[in-house]
């Protein structure tokens, strides 16, 4: 499966500190000018539509290609992107300019493949931080999807940030908005399975870090967009695991209603899709998808 995908490197710009897109660009060379990584794999006959999935903190777009598989066997055209500072994805490890980059870049990809395939509908996957970064694009670009899987989202991100420090050595160490801190998740808290996180542990791709930037912009996404989701008339699935001590499921079962759905994974941490049982999470996901995704996007 793995040699049936195709890379694409989106020539995008870059991003001002406070993510919006810096000026000056030559068009004599690539200054100002970074380069996005995407894994494609087309759907096997004619496309029912386009998928995105949307990594979680540290992790890559390469760790979803045997959903990205499954996809393409029902039809659906996939994009896994290596965000900003992940996987091959040019930048400083873990730093984000924030949700306005993040929309941009996402609005970047779903342009790519509305290039392609411009009558099919666009969907969202987003896995634990990507959740919320999917529900940001849902939120600021109206209209553009076709429905939202969140899986797992962070109602309350807890990374371990950077710290100004007191007294004397504030003269000598500064902390700024691309202050390296650690996601801090463990293998334990991700998977159920050994051999699923073995590989994650394995994956020279994978990180821990997070700079205080983006960090403090995830937070901030949390509390700005979790409260609009019932209000965005959207079909979304929201899929969580019972045993995740990351987020909270109890505050994704109250999402529940109206165009949200949420479906709880019985012995699941904060990864099903990647955990043992990960085949049958994603069976799930592509039967809702097939019965709710909206065309004419």
């Amino acid at each position: 499966m793995q040699d049936d995908f195709f890379l694409t490197n989106l020539e995008l710009r870059e991003s001002t500190d406070t993510g919006e897109e810096r000026e000056g660009l030559s068009h004599r060379s690539m200054a100002g000018m970074f380069l996005l990584q995407v894994r494609e794999l087309a759907a096997r006959g004619e496309p029912k539509g386009a998928v995105t999935v949307v990594h979680d903190a540290g992790d890559h777009g390469g760790r979803y290609q045997d959903f990205a598989g499954a996809l393409a066997e029902r039809q659906w055209a996939v994009a896994l992107p290596d965000l900003r500072g992940h996987g091959g994805t040019e930048g400083d490890r873990g730093h984000s300019g924030g949700i306005n980059e993040v929309v941009r870049d996402l609005a970047a990809i779903q342009d790519h493949l509305a290039y392609r395939l411009p009558d099919a509908p666009k969907v969202l996957v987003g896995q634990g931080l990507g959740a919320l970064y999917s529900l940001a694009f849902a939120v600021e670009k109206p209209g553009q999807l076709g429905a939202l899987v969140l899986i797992a989202p962070l109602h309350n991100p807890a990374f371990n940030l950077p710290v100004a420090p007191s007294g004397l050595k504030k003269l000598f160490k500064k902390v700024g908005p691309r202050s390296a801190g650690q996601i801090g998740y463990t293998q334990d808290q991700l998977f159920a399975d050994s051999g699923a996180a073995s590989s994650w542990a394995n994956d020279p791709l994978v990180h821990d870090e997070i700079t205080l930037r983006a960090g403090e912009q995830a937070a901030d996404a949390a509390l700005r967009y979790l409260p609009r989701l019932a209000d965005l008339g959207l079909p979304t699935l929201i899929v969580h695991g019972d045993h995740d001590p990351i987020s909270d499921v109890s505050l994704s079962r109250a999402l529940a209603g109206g165009d949200v759905a949420v479906e709880i994974v019985e012995g699941a941490l904060h990864q099903p899709l990647q955990d043992s049982g990960g085949g049958q999470v994603g069976e799930r996901i592509l039967d809702w998808l097939g019965a709710n995704v909206r065309s004419g996007f």
